[in-house]
């Protein structure tokens, strides 16, 4: 087929292809068979000029006369040296001049200089005669960067761009941060965004800018490369070394440290060289600045997944304490120089359960106790102090969450990082005793993952404003010493992990998640702003219809199971994103298609092509058109896959070969490891292994509407506001703040309301809710709304599957997590007929309410 690719030919830039003709006649296609439907810079006070002024507060980088020179003391850290230098290559994109690198004053007009405190003596020597605004502000903070304009800093030097740093990577994020203000994005490399020229390039400071992240560790998880990051390191870019290894871990390096993300959990699958078993690597990432650390099933940045047990034993340390304590002793003596993160407690090997024996709760609260007490003395004994208290954290993640809550006693200065439920609702976050924990708290939350009821790794439609609702929730819990991300590959992950590390930089930065600005500012640093407001309406509508059935979770038994209105609606949302993207693409300029297919092209795609396939398979199914409806479920399978080869093949003239999996990445597509599970893999027209529609449903005549439209609602400090983008109605209402603080008792007419008029027609209705399927903040708690009808006596109403009792697997949550709501069925007996208002009232934090049905 004739599919949508740009090629790139030797010596030639990227053209576009003749591509739209297949494409467009497809489009047509599946529209004939649709049924009618009846239903900015790096700060405010930074300014990036194309012109050259000489005027106060303006550094000219390049100009007429000359370019900049970048100074930076030959003594300061490998980072601030490697930041500069990548600087200078920026500023080479941009314009095609590269400033020159130097750890001398040579009496250039005008000079950028950057260091550390107390590593740079010309930093210093600043500081010391007062020439350094504001100084104050950053001395002894994590991370923080000053940047200003000084006159006349030195002899022979009449201006001077200063960027200082408090440590380190202060320094570093200083000169990145500049980098993206001149218009490099992070993703110049890893997602091919081209930088546009200018000939000239000054910049302006209108007061000093001081920066600092909020969160203190901001991490992603390299995790399951299997099918896309392993075997395009392996074999397309370094297959010299064949595998993932220092070529390929210097360019994540270099997209953390742009992105300002500082902790990295490595790739850890059997396919992968263990990260610590090269040096280079561990080198690499000092050099780069970035904190390593290891997974929830590595204790003490152990990669175990290649274990040995002939010749080492069992992985139990309750039989094989020696051979185990050794190991990690080893590593202790190997890696105790490297600023690090050490993982304690222990799992099973890879990812697999703690092993048994012991068999009971006692037993095995007794084995963590000790395995956490050696573990420490190991670190006391080997591991260097020079970046401070040694960092140390806890993953109760999957059977280790129950020891804990059993009593664990972890020790005080240990992060407990809590964690969601692989779909992206947290499943506890820390009780008021254990927030005040030395240690404090993290999180490890997925964007791609892995495992049952099935996994979701092909793209990433996890929406903006999800993260902001779960992630913002755990801040103001008071989770704020470590964020761990799930990324999967990286790719196609772009979007998620831009959006991650700016919300952990600053996790009060976007209101009520600011989903829209975000990807308009997204799109407008990466394609220009032309582009940024179609782009944007395209993903809004991308992620909202991802939110109602991401691609890799549908199948024949959940299509089924819609009622012909929704399939319908749905099977034109999905059209409609593809007429989107065609339109789009269209007038997306040739050097800039390589980025849009790989960012926004594909995915929309991926999503909006699968949803087609599983509604014209229910038609199928249906008996209604059943040839024309399995044609078209093999003309999008051809067209999907051909998507496929060209995103390996073709996009950036075939970089990223091998990085797209196929279609199928196993061969039984019913199995929760399957990519999808494709309708050409059922055995009959249901599916055993799939959730069916097991909620109730209003009766015929009983509508829904978006909680967002209450015709009533209370105002205050605390209150029920809409989140753009969230939920499966697109706007769902969460109540805001979601701290301990924000907790009402039962019939408080205070409490946070929602009102919505109704007329009754009879003495008894029902009245549904449907709610994200959050969890209750912290173990003793619970999630409730309280529900009563004009001044009547309130009934209280828990969150279905709120609790914490059920996992994903269960009955519940495994409904929940793939359709993103839980409904709870409200009676409303002895009703007078006439018109009624139903009021929903805050009780507990946390709750967010999707859609509403009244009689």
């Amino acid at each position: 087929m004739d599919h949508a690719v740009i090629a790139k030919e030797p010596g030639m830039k990227t053209v576009r292809s003749t591509r739209k003709r297949t494409l467009v006649a497809l489009l047509l296609i599946v529209a004939s068979i649709l049924p009618c439907l009846h239903v900015g810079a790096a700060g405010s006070n930074l300014q990036v000029l194309d012109t050259a002024p000489d005027a106060p507060d303006c550094l000219t980088i390049v100009g007429d006369k000359s370019d900049i020179q970048i100074v930076v003391d030959s003594g300061d850290y490998p980072v601030v040296q490697l930041a500069a230098n990548l600087f200078a290559a920026d500023v080479q994109r941009v314009t095609g001049h590269l400033p020159i690198v130097t750890s001398t004053i040579t009496g250039a007009p005008q000079i950028i200089i950057a260091g550390t405190l107390g590593h740079s003596p010309l930093i210093d020597r600043l500081a010391a005669d007062g020439k350094i605004k504001g100084l104050d502000g950053i001395k002894g903070r994590w991370e923080a960067t000053l940047s200003q304009i000084v006159d006349n800093p030195f002899p022979g030097v009449s201006r001077a761009l200063v960027v200082v740093g408090s440590d380190r990577r202060g320094t570093a994020y200083g000169l990145m941060q500049l980098s993206q203000a001149i218009g490099v994005s992070p993703w110049y490399w890893w997602a091919d965004v081209p930088v546009r020229h200018q000939d000239k390039l000054a910049v302006k400071f209108f007061a000093p800018q001081e920066d600092a992240p909020g969160v203190k560790y901001r991490g992603i998880f390299i995790n399951d490369e299997d099918w896309g990051l392993n075997p395009w390191a392996s074999k397309t870019f370094d297959p010299k070394f064949g595998n993932i290894g220092p070529k390929t871990y210097e360019r994540v390096f270099e997209l953390m440290l742009r992105l300002r993300l500082n902790y990295i959990w490595p790739a850890m699958h059997a396919c992968s060289t263990e990260f610590g078993s090269v040096p280079e690597n561990v080198a690499l990432a000092d050099k780069y600045g970035i904190v390593a650390g290891s997974s929830h099933c590595e204790p003490m940045l152990c990669n175990n997944v290649h274990w040995n047990e002939t010749e080492m034993g069992k992985w139990n340390y309750s039989l094989n304490r020696d051979v185990i304590h050794s190991y990690w002793e080893d590593n202790a003596k190997a890696r105790g120089d490297d600023e690090a993160v050490w993982t304690l407690g222990i799992r099973g090997i890879h990812d697999a359960p703690m092993e048994k024996p012991p068999m009971d709760m006692p037993g095995k609260l007794s084995l963590m106790t000790q395995v956490i007490a050696d573990q420490r003395a190991l670190l006391g004994q080997y591991v260097t102090n020079q970046w401070g208290p040694v960092a140390q954290c806890f993953v109760p993640y999957k059977e280790v969450l129950p020891i804990y809550d059993a009593g664990l006693k972890v020790p005080d200065d240990v992060t407990l990082v809590w964690v969601d439920d692989n779909f992206g609702y947290i499943r506890r976050l820390s009780s008021p005793q254990e927030q005040s924990r030395a240690g404090g708290a993290g999180i490890y939350w997925h964007i791609s993952y892995y495992g049952q009821p099935h996994s979701y790794t092909w793209i990433n439609t996890t929406a903006p404003a999800l993260m902001w609702e779960e992630l913002h929730k755990a801040w103001e819990n008071n989770t704020r010493t470590l964020w761990m991300l799930n990324v999967g590959d990286i790719k196609p992950m772009e979007i998620g992990i831009d959006y991650y590390s700016r919300l952990a930089w600053n996790p009060d930065g976007f209101a009520l998640g600011g989903q829209t600005n975000f990807l308009r500012a997204f799109a407008a640093r990466n394609f220009g702003d032309k582009l940024a407001p179609p782009i944007a309406d395209l993903l809004n509508d991308f992620y909202h219809l991802g939110t109602i059935r991401k691609p890799e979770l549908m199948d024949r038994a959940w299509a089924l199971s819609l009622t012909p209105e929704r399939a319908a609606q749905l099977e034109a949302d999905y059209y409609q994103l593809l007429k989107k993207e065609v339109s789009l693409s269209e007038i997306v300029p040739a050097d800039e298609y390589d980025a849009y297919a790989e960012m926004v092209g594909f995915p929309a795609h991926v999503l909006g092509e699968t949803g087609l396939i599983f509604m014209a398979d229910r038609n199928a199914q249906l008996g209604i058109d059943v040839v024309d409806n399995t044609n078209m479920v093999t003309a999008l399978r051809n067209d999907l896959g051909g998507r496929v080869e060209s995103f390996n093949t073709k996009i950036a003239g075939g970089k990223w070969n091998r990085m797209m999996p196929g279609m199928a990445t196993g061969k039984d597509l019913t199995k929760w490891s399957s990519e999808v599970r494709w309708p050409w893999g059922e055995k009959s027209s249901t599916s055993s292994q799939s959730e069916t529609e097991a909620v109730d449903q209003p009766p015929a005549g009983q509508g829904w509407r978006d909680a967002a439209t209450a015709d009533h609602q209370s105002s205050g400090q605390a209150e029920w506001s809409m989140v753009e983008g969230l939920g499966p109605s697109g706007r769902a209402m969460s109540l805001e703040p979601a701290n301990l603080q924000a907790s009402w008792k039962e019939g408080d007419s205070a409490a946070p309301s929602l009102g919505y008029d109704f007329v009754s027609k009879s003495s008894d209705a029902t009245v549904y809710l449907d709610f994200l399927p959050t969890f209750r903040l912290y173990p003793g708690m619970k999630l409730r709304v309280a529900v009563s009808v004009d001044n009547a006596a309130p009934v209280l109403v828990e969150v279905p599957g709120s609790s914490g009792a059920e996992n994903e697997n269960g009955p519940i949550r495994s409904f929940a997590v793939q359709n993103n709501y839980v409904r709870a069925r409200v009676p409303l007996p002895g009703l007078s007929p006439g018109k009624h208002i139903l009021w929903i009232r805050a009780v507990d934090p946390g709750a967010v309410l999707d859609e509403v049905s009244v009689p």
